[in-house]
């Protein structure tokens, strides 16, 4: 009998872990490759929120950077800048896109440059408590855009 509690505890917290990771959907994780001196990078995807609730990002970690936050580009006085953000919300049902110029994670005092092709790997945290871990590449991307950095 207490094999079985046990078995059924396991099923049932394995069951709780897999609903809570289903959640969150991330698609198109990807790390910007850096120069050999630079000591900041971003990482862009799109989250998808599959509860019927509205949600937030509040925050993300990695070992590659000593500092990693979530920012935005806001105009500001005729001048497009980069801010931290507390949160960033997720509506119901519905996708975020962290992208250049817009929402992202910010990696600040990197740890060595980011060589395209290899992996990051990086936890976001969720106001509802979830943790998704993604293995994200790094890819170089064209940031000739009408934004400045």
């Amino acid at each position: 009998m207490k094999l079985l509690t046990s078995l059924f505890l396991s099923s049932t917290l394995l069951i709780s872990t897999l609903a809570n990771a289903a959640t969150f959907t991330i698609e198109d994780a990807h790390v910007r490759a850096t120069p050999p001196h630079s000591q900041n990078s971003a990482a862009f995807m799109k989250i998808h929120n599959n509860s019927d609730m509205s949600r937030k990002l509040v925050s993300a970690s990695s070992d590659i950077a000593e500092r990693v936050e979530l920012h935005n580009h806001i105009m500001s006085e005729g001048m497009m800048k980069m801010r931290q953000v507390d949160e960033i919300n997720i509506d119901a049902n519905a996708s975020v896109e962290l992208r250049p110029g817009s929402f992202h994670v910010m990696f600040i005092g990197l740890n060595a440059p980011l060589v395209a092709g290899e992996m990051v790997k990086l936890k976001l945290y969720f106001n509802n408590g979830d943790e998704v871990i993604i293995d994200a590449p790094i890819k170089k991307i064209n940031m000739k855009k009408k934004h400045n950095h």
